[in-house]
């Protein structure tokens, strides 16, 4: 039987007991949070509304928390995407993220740069369906020294019209409680396009 209890921080902090065993960094969510907390529909909502950062309402902090990229992406091409904190008060910083088609399907698939992000692996204590592999993709262990990320997403080779981004991003204080951090939400809408490569 296993036994699980979750310390701190949603997106930041946090250990589990497993069968009596204390395991901290492997599964501490400092090094991603669970899957489905981007805000999306039919997503669990975000961290704070799991009930661990709870301090305030949600977007209620003054960063700024933001998606950018390209204006069109390339059905079958790869478009880089950055995740961003500004104006922001905390000393950590974690985000998730995923896309949906206008029929709110999640599409494409997303892949890491460097060592600060990770598309979330299926079955494992993060919670993702195997359906949904490369769908999500989060911050790491070394992401949550960043405020800043970079990531790449591949567009379906059959996709077309607009897909939105989503994602949910932790100002989180480090004082290694679920108390006192911010919580935001934010989107960016890129339309397909058949003639000019993003990358």
């Amino acid at each position: 039987m296993k036994y699980i209890i979750k310390f701190g921080s949603c997106l930041l902090s946090g250990m589990v007991i497993i069968g009596g065993l204390l395991v901290s960094s492997a599964f501490a969510w400092s090094s991603g949070p669970p899957a489905y907390r981007t805000g999306a529909p039919n997503d669990d909502g975000t961290c704070r509304d799991s009930g661990c950062h709870s301090s305030f309402i949600l977007n209620s902090g003054d960063a700024k928390f933001s998606i950018t990229g390209p204006s069109f992406y390339v059905p079958g091409e790869t478009i880089k995407l950055k995740i961003s904190f500004k104006d922001d008060i905390g000393s950590l910083h974690g985000f998730e993220m995923t896309a949906l088609d206008s029929n709110n399907n999640r599409v494409g698939k997303f892949k890491s740069i460097g060592n600060t992000t990770q598309v979330i692996p299926p079955n494992d204590f993060r919670g993702l369906d195997e359906e949904d592999e490369n769908k999500y993709i989060e911050h790491t262990v070394a992401g949550n020294q960043r405020k800043k990320w970079k990531v790449k997403w591949k567009a379906p080779s059959d996709a077309s019209g607009v897909v939105t981004f989503y994602a949910a991003g932790n100002d989180a204080n480090g004082n290694g409680s679920q108390s006192g951090d911010h919580i935001y939400t934010t989107t960016l809408e890129i339309n397909a396009t058949s003639t000019a490569s993003m990358k």
